[in-house]
């Protein structure tokens, strides 16, 4: 239950994946400390920070840093109320989309699937853009990443959010610009797929 050591681009894919699974689950997980509509309020937080902080400022920064210990406090108080309903049952555990990771159960394995046929189209809004992909049919987390400039440098590419199915509405662009956007899957217990290939656009 502890993701102080989780990379920034793969919190909000797990996030996303326990409060999916644990609001499909409640029969089991009756009454979680962090109710599902608040923890999703703070998932969103997060993504909202992460992405104004790509432009640099202390304040964003700082507010990225406060947005991340709310998250991590959050998933630390619903993975020790996991674990005391689950106690020990492998099966719940999995239920409620945390990861789990014993000496007799083999830990998750890699991710095959990679999104296909990506592509972004323009909206009546100026700068924003739809990017759509083809996923593998099931309720997945998709993370996307963009980058302003050459897709072949990968200092370039940053994290946008990440999102359930195969479409994200994607805002804040200068009109005029070409943004690349490229996609991967994360799995059940963060684990990641492959890049998509990339896909681009003039933002209008």
């Amino acid at each position: 239950v502890n993701f102080a050591g989780e990379l920034e681009g793969n919190l909000s894919g797990i996030s996303n994946n326990i409060h999916t699974k644990m609001v499909a689950n409640m029969a089991t997980f009756t009454n979680p400390p962090e109710p599902m509509p608040a923890f999703d309020g703070i998932i969103g937080a997060w993504d909202l920070a992460l992405e104004q902080a790509q432009n640099g400022g202390s304040d964003r920064i700082t507010a990225k840093s406060n947005a991340r210990d709310a998250l991590e406090a959050a998933l630390r108080k619903l993975g020790g109320y996991v674990n005391t309903v689950a106690d020990g049952d492998l099966a719940k555990i999995e239920l409620s989309g945390f990861p789990s990771y014993d000496t007799n159960h083999p830990q998750a394995g890699p991710v095959d699937f990679v999104p296909q046929n990506v592509r972004a189209e323009r909206t009546p809004v100026s700068g924003q853009v739809i990017v759509k992909w083809k996923g593998d049919g099931s309720r997945a987390v998709y993370e996307v990443q963009i980058n302003p400039s050459d897709p072949n440098v990968a200092a370039n590419w940053s994290y946008k959010g990440s999102f359930t199915g195969g479409k994200a509405e994607l805002s804040g662009f200068t009109p005029g610009a070409t943004v690349w956007f490229r996609v991967r899957k994360i799995g059940t217990k963060g684990e990641t797929g492959g890049w998509s290939d990339p896909a681009s656009i003039m933002v209008t």
